[in-house]
């Protein structure tokens, strides 16, 4: 970056010295400092820490994180005041699956769990999609948040993220806005969509899903004909809150690796006659193994459930409970692999029950995974390596 002659000095990446414009840059000193480096890195120029955002003013943690699943701003909070931007730059985010709920206006929680109570009118779901992604497109914008398009851009986002190089994954929780028409898919495609859940809470043309009773035996012929058009087209294929079927029927047609960007594994599925949402929405660890076979990825929610089971008897993360969290990543990563598990924090989406609602809570979870001494590469594939891995191998540039 250039040096600007309103600031008495910049310090290179290299250098922990200032360096004045005339100096001989072969004079490296080992250690860097992170603050005047910042400044530079974010072309501000002040002569105060008031002067600076928050990010800058933070020091910059080692390791990038990716979160496959999360709703920030768009469900508890009000975008515009929810300090995401921020949130990702201080905390060293690199990439983040933005997601819009398609079906947010349709559905409502109850006592055990959430479901469909109205009827979208033909054309309402489409119109909440573009409205929604231009509010979004509208923040990135505004906050300078990098769009993730293309390889390249995946790549810049993890090179870059000390200097709140940070990108937002446009994404979709449901593919209802297409209201039953593969080739509305393009548009989306055209408008940013990179990363695309099937399946939500609402009866869907696209296939079943595990909170209620399955009509077409998994995905039906248009579900099918999407993933397709997902591969071809270069949109991450997101199977969460599928059915065991449908999964089956993905990793049959799919071309390349898929995912199940959010929710928990158990030694069985789970069914739409489970009692409570939360068992509905299990993942069986055979098909967690399944998807890993072909080069997949499972994300773990950060679901804090009011009275959590014991650690290997079920969903053990309570309430604001980081560990717990870290606990059960690091179980997964025994059972299937560390090149196959990641966050999938759903952030907003669990409501009130959460173990981490910030990305100062999601590290947290770092730090508890480093203090589990897993190893740093096995910690940094959950961090970010996989979601990164995954998504650059559906994109088609």
């Amino acid at each position: 970056m250039p040096y600007s002659g309103a600031c008495e000095y910049f310090t290179s990446p290299e250098t922990s010295a200032p360096v004045s414009p005339g100096t001989n840059e072969t004079a490296k000193i080992s250690t860097m400092n992170r603050r005047s480096f910042l400044l530079k890195a974010a072309g501000l120029c002040a002569t105060g820490p008031l002067s600076l955002p928050a990010w800058a003013q933070a020091r910059v943690p080692a390791m990038p994180i990716a979160d496959m699943h999360s709703h920030y701003g768009l469900i508890t909070r009000k975008l515009a005041d929810s300090g995401f931007a921020d949130d990702l730059r201080t905390q060293g985010v690199a990439l983040v699956a933005w997601k819009h709920v398609a079906d947010g206006r349709w559905i409502r929680g109850t006592r055990t769990g959430i479901e469909q109570y109205r009827e979208p009118a033909p054309g309402d779901v489409a119109r909440f999609f573009n409205e929604r992604l231009r509010q979004m497109q509208a923040y990135a914008s505004a906050h300078k948040l990098r769009v993730v398009l293309t390889r390249a851009d995946v790549d810049a986002c993890v090179r870059g993220y000390a200097n709140g190089e940070a990108g937002v994954v446009l994404a979709c929780e449901g593919a209802d806005f297409l209201e039953g028409r593969v080739e509305e898919l393009r548009l989306a495609y055209e408008q940013g969509l990179r990363h695309l859940q099937f399946v939500h809470y609402i009866r869907t043309p696209v296939g079943d899903f595990q909170t209620a009773a399955p009509v077409h035996n998994g995905f039906s012929d248009m579900g099918k004909q999407l993933i397709e058009a997902c591969n071809t087209m270069g949109v991450l294929v997101d199977l969460a809150h599928s059915t065991g079927a449908g999964v089956d029927q993905a990793l049959e047609i799919a071309k390349a690796p898929v995912i199940w960007s959010h929710g928990w594994v158990d030694t069985e599925e789970g069914t739409w006659r489970d009692g409570t949402g939360l068992m509905r929405r299990r993942l069986s660890l055979a098909h967690a193994k399944k998807i890993a076979s072909r080069g997949g990825v499972i994300g773990l929610w950060g679901l804090g459930s009011p009275r959590p089971a014991v650690p290997g008897r079920g969903w053990s993360v309570g309430a604001r409970d980081t560990q717990g969290y870290a606990r059960e990543l690091a179980s997964l990563v025994n059972k299937i692999g560390a090149d196959h598990v990641a966050l999938g924090t759903d952030i907003e989406g669990v409501g009130s029950n959460w173990s981490v609602n910030s990305y100062g809570d999601v590290r947290q979870v770092i730090k508890h995974l480093e203090g589990m001494k897993l190893g740093t590469a096995v910690i940094e594939r959950v961090a970010y390596v996989n979601y990164a891995h995954v998504l650059k191998a559906s994109m088609a540039t």
